[in-house]
């Protein structure tokens, strides 16, 4: 009986010893799967005429008014593998909407993605709409995707980023995809 309890002492001890590691490789995984506003592009001239990157987020350039979108690659944390398919299951935008649910600003996003050999797009979510929320300066919403695809495709997400106010202060920080939206 002695024995039993000293195994189960050391399996503990084990355990306690091993499992901060085992978070911290997950949680690094999680990593690969963020997207910093920094790693999207304008879709055009004219978008990228009117954006520009301030301190890791698009924002407009000074008096600049209107709607301009940007893509983002996403990149997934494993080689494709028909038994062993990516699947992404949320995507979650970080944002900065100075009026909240009222329509002088806004910031969208949506997720994609093309199979292997097509030139189409389509679409795994509904999309997100900063108008949804009332918080009135920086926040994250999130959306659950509806598609999860297991064939070999590149992914995307199209941002859009709206003022009607050369004043309004709407940025666009970044995305991600965690597994659950917390």
């Amino acid at each position: 009986m002695k024995n039993r309890s000293l195994c189960i002492s050391l399996a503990a001890a084990t355990l306690t010893t091993v499992a901060p590691g085992l978070e911290s490789e997950a949680d690094a995984a999680y990593l690969r799967n963020r997207i910093p506003a920094s790693a999207c592009s304008p879709e055009s001239p004219d978008d990228d005429a009117v954006l520009q990157l301030s301190n890791g987020s698009w924002i407009f350039t000074g008096t600049e008014t209107g709607t301009a979108t940007l893509w983002c690659p996403v990149a997934t944390d494993q080689e494709y593998s028909a038994l062993d398919p990516y699947s992404i299951t949320n995507l979650r935008l970080w944002y900065r909407d100075p009026d909240g649910t009222a329509t002088g600003s806004n910031v969208t996003a949506q997720l994609y993605y093309r199979t292997e050999g097509s030139n189409n797009l389509g679409t795994m979510t509904a999309g997100i709409n900063s108008n949804t929320s009332n918080v009135t300066g920086s926040n994250r919403l999130g959306a659950d995707v509806t598609t999860n695809t297991s064939t070999d495709a590149l992914f995307f997400a199209r941002v859009t980023i709206s003022r009607n106010s050369s004043t309004a202060s709407v940025a666009f920080h970044g995305l991600d995809l965690p597994p659950n939206d917390p």
